[in-house]
């Protein structure tokens, strides 16, 4: 009788461990579904990142509304387009206020993305947004006075952050782009347009 006790005993023991392992791997379980909820949506509010360099400006009209009226005859393979918007409207719940976003379009592909700060009384809104979004520049950086550049590129991505100083006033600015783009993102072949 003692043995057929231990041995209920036992297996009720085992049942009841089951029960707690079982409960707690599906908290775990919603816990992790929660964690990529929460990792997707801070993603997906900031859709200017969603866009990867090199897609097809059909693509991206999803996001940005102002290429639908693209015209790549229009710019040949001379010229790139820098379309402008504000930046805020493309990244709910960002620093992005008082800044511009460029999209640069070559060839009917997004070549390079841009941000534009040049509000000196708003200072440091896109170090905030990098360090949220992208990755930290580094406290110096946020440094006021600061000017110079941070080389944050991932993978094949060309990613700058930095302050340069124009006109006794500090310009701060973000550039996305890749190695295949780079060259179609500056200088007197970009060319200002309109959507």
């Amino acid at each position: 009788m003692t043995g057929q006790i231990e041995h209920n005993l036992f297996i009720n023991s085992i049942e009841n461990f089951y029960q707690l392992f079982k409960f707690n791997f599906v908290k775990k379980i919603y816990f992790y579904i929660l964690l990529l909820l929460f990792i997707t949506n801070k993603s997906l509010a900031c859709q200017l990142l969603n866009v990867p360099i090199g897609s097809n400006v059909n693509s991206a009209v999803t996001i940005f509304e102002f290429l639908e009226g693209h015209n790549k005859d229009v710019y040949g393979d001379e010229f790139s387009a820098k379309y402008e918007d504000y930046a805020l409207d493309y990244c709910e719940g960002s620093s992005l206020e008082n800044s511009d976003l460029e999209v640069i379009v070559y060839n009917s592909k997004i070549a390079g993305i841009n941000l534009i700060n040049s509000h000196n009384e708003n200072k440091n809104e896109i170090y905030e947004f990098v360090k949220n979004f992208i990755s930290d520049p580094g406290s110096e950086a946020k440094n006021n006075s600061w000017t110079g550049y941070k080389n944050l590129s991932i993978g094949d991505l060309i990613i700058t952050y930095g302050k340069t100083e124009i006109s006794n006033e500090i310009i701060e600015y973000l550039e996305i782009t890749n190695a295949e783009m780079f060259d179609f993102t500056l200088g007197e072949r970009v060319m200002n347009a309109t959507g």
